[in-house]
């Protein structure tokens, strides 16, 4: 079983860092995330969260961002490893949490031009 915990190490925490992805990182969307995301030499994935405000008032935008870290934390086994992504809500997006689970894991193997493990290619 994997680790679910969710400490600091696994956070983008600064300005320049989610600046530093947003400007060279490649992008990936979908109907309910924006995903922006850079390869680091760190072998393992950490997550960034930007809500803006135009998602919503302050309960609206702490759903989402406690939805988008209990997807990080419970999937991370099933997201590629040693990327560092900046995860935002699509504009007109609803805070579900099935959706943001199924849209996390789309949008991280599609940004990262990897398949996941598993999957064949026909």
């Amino acid at each position: 079983m994997i680790d679910q915990r969710f400490p600091k190490t696994l956070r983008l925490k600064t300005p320049e860092q989610f600046g530093r992805i947003i400007r060279r990182g490649r992008v990936a969307t979908d109907n309910t995330l924006v995903l922006n995301t850079l390869p680091n030499d760190l072998g393992f994935s950490r997550i960034g969260i930007t809500i803006p405000k135009k998602a919503g008032n302050a309960v609206v935008r702490n759903r989402w961002k406690r939805f988008i870290r209990e997807a990080f934390r419970t999937q991370r086994d099933q997201l590629p490893q040693g990327f560092d992504f900046v995860v935002r809500p699509r504009r007109g997006a609803v805070a579900e949490h099935a959706a943001i689970r199924k849209s996390l894991l789309g949008v991280a193997w599609r940004a990262t031009r990897q398949r996941p493990s598993g999957d064949v290619k026909s």
